[in-house]
């Protein structure tokens, strides 16, 4: 049998298409959920850096996360992992301006 077509382990009776989306729309719900906090977590560590003197981002950290969903994920996972890294970036209101950089609109 194809993988596309192999019944996940979790569906354990026979469903049909309004419950399997049904399971993909909550499934959905807690992706952008975790996404959300994500967000939030890196915002505020950004923040701290930023009040810390520090830079905002840390390359090698961000390197290792688009390692992580890669590894896990595939090519099409660093896609991913590049999304909600930019996604996590504070605003460019929340950055102090570069000398000689032209405000953002």
């Amino acid at each position: 049998m194809s993988p596309a077509l192999e019944v996940p382990p979790d569906l354990t009776e026979a469903v049909g298409e309004p419950e399997i989306r049904a399971l993909l729309s909550d499934l959905d719900g807690k992706i952008v959920s975790m996404v959300l906090r994500r967000v939030e977590l890196a915002r505020y560590d950004q923040s701290l850096r930023r009040l810390s003197g520090m830079p905002v981002s840390e390359l090698a950290w961000e390197n290792g996360v688009l390692e992580r969903y890669g590894d896990e994920l595939g090519r099409k996972g660093v896609d991913i992992g590049r999304a909600v890294l930019a996604l996590s970036r504070l605003r460019a209101e929340h950055r102090p301006a570069r000398q000689g950089a032209p405000e953002p609109e």
